[in-house]
């Protein structure tokens, strides 16, 4: 807990502006040195959050790279998946080329030679795969690639309930990753919930990734140790 003795808690809720503190003291009755120590630990467990999203980014956005490589290969096309114009063809697809077009700029960049697809990969944040879990993708990328990406999923193989059921954990948590970037207020959440979609997100890509995960998480023993 915080020490009143060492500062003046008044000062530090106006250092930090009572709007963005007010669900803080809400929760807390007003109590300013109750306020403070919920506020640092919403920190503590956002930044516990952001590891485990971090990995799950990761793992996810490695088997979607894998299985839509395996895919242009297939086809007999060189380019690099996301330079398919067929893929993302259409005005309901020009955000997505925009966001896709900043990533290999992003890459070139910061590349002293060419650009590799490793290092676009690694430009496309979160957003772009929660995008790629969206219905206009089914036919061109779940059915013949993305879903058996999922082989733990409880009905391995059908692709429409799995893409819809990956794309509401993603919209979830996309939506949970931009407040804790935003250094927002994530108190209110159903956190344990949160914490088990990525889990079951994981479980579905990789028993042993899943493990992994567990076992390094920070996220039960921060929730735990929430203040009264």
């Amino acid at each position: 807990m915080s020490n009143p003795s060492t500062f003046d808690p008044a000062v530090i809720l106006d250092r930090l502006s009572y709007d963005r503190l007010r669900s803080y003291l809400d929760d807390c009755d007003n109590d300013p040195n109750r306020a403070l120590d919920l506020y640092a630990w919403n920190a503590q467990i956002a930044a516990a959050f952001l590891e485990d999203l971090g990995r799950l980014e990761v793992v996810l956005r490695n088997r979607f790279d894998e299985a839509l490589t395996e895919l242009t290969a297939s086809a007999g096309l060189s380019s690099p998946w996301y330079d398919q114009a067929a893929s993302f063809a259409g005005r309901s697809n020009r955000h997505i080329l925009k966001v896709i077009a900043k990533a290999k700029q992003r890459a070139a960049r910061n590349e002293e030679q060419s650009t590799t697809q490793d290092s676009v990969m690694t430009q496309l944040g979160f957003g772009f795969w929660r995008f790629l879990c969206s219905p206009r993708y089914h036919t061109t990328l779940w059915v013949p690639a993305l879903t058996a990406q999922f082989p733990n999923h409880s009905s391995a193989g059908n692709a429409a309930r799995i893409r819809a059921e990956v794309e509401s954990r993603m919209n979830r948590l996309h939506f949970l990753r931009n407040r804790v970037a935003h250094h927002e207020a994530i108190h209110r959440r159903e956190l344990a919930d949160d914490a088990r979609l990525i889990m079951e997100l994981v479980q579905w890509m990789c028993l042993d990734t899943y493990f992994w995960m567990n076992g390094l998480s920070r996220i039960p023993d921060v929730l735990a140790s929430r203040p009264a």
